[in-house]
């Protein structure tokens, strides 16, 4: 995988780089390049999340334009996922599921000895 060596490489760059006391630019660059990478491997909107991080860490050591515009990208495509992912059925089920059994768990039992059928009806 070409993405990985990347983000491996990128890693070192960094530890490197802080290392030898360089440049806050130069480990900008390799965050902004380890995001990149991060954004190409990314299948969930969940995996965004390290990407988006890395952005932002590139951005707070040197605040770079470009930076700026592939986390707003990132952050985006991470959004029409989250979007594309509600609707998705099987997504939409499982979610439901969930919201029923914290809803019957939430419930107080009835003060008469009801059993727990009653409340789900």
């Amino acid at each position: 995988m070409q993405y990985d060596e990347c983000i491996k490489d990128c890693d070192q760059a960094v530890e490197r780089g802080r290392e030898l006391r360089a440049d806050f630019k130069m480990i900008s660059r390799a965050l902004t390049r380890k995001g990149t990478a991060l954004v190409k491997l990314a299948k969930s909107s969940k995996d965004f999340d390290i990407a988006i991080e890395t952005f932002q860490k590139a951005l707070t050591e040197h605040r770079n334009p470009d930076t700026l515009k592939k986390l707003n990208e990132a952050e985006k495509a991470k959004k029409e996922l989250e979007q594309q992912e509600y609707y998705d059925p099987k997504l939409a089920d499982e979610e439901r599921e969930k919201g029923m059994i914290s809803i019957i768990m939430s419930s107080p039992v009835p003060a008469g000895g009801g059993s727990l059928s009653t409340i789900v009806l």
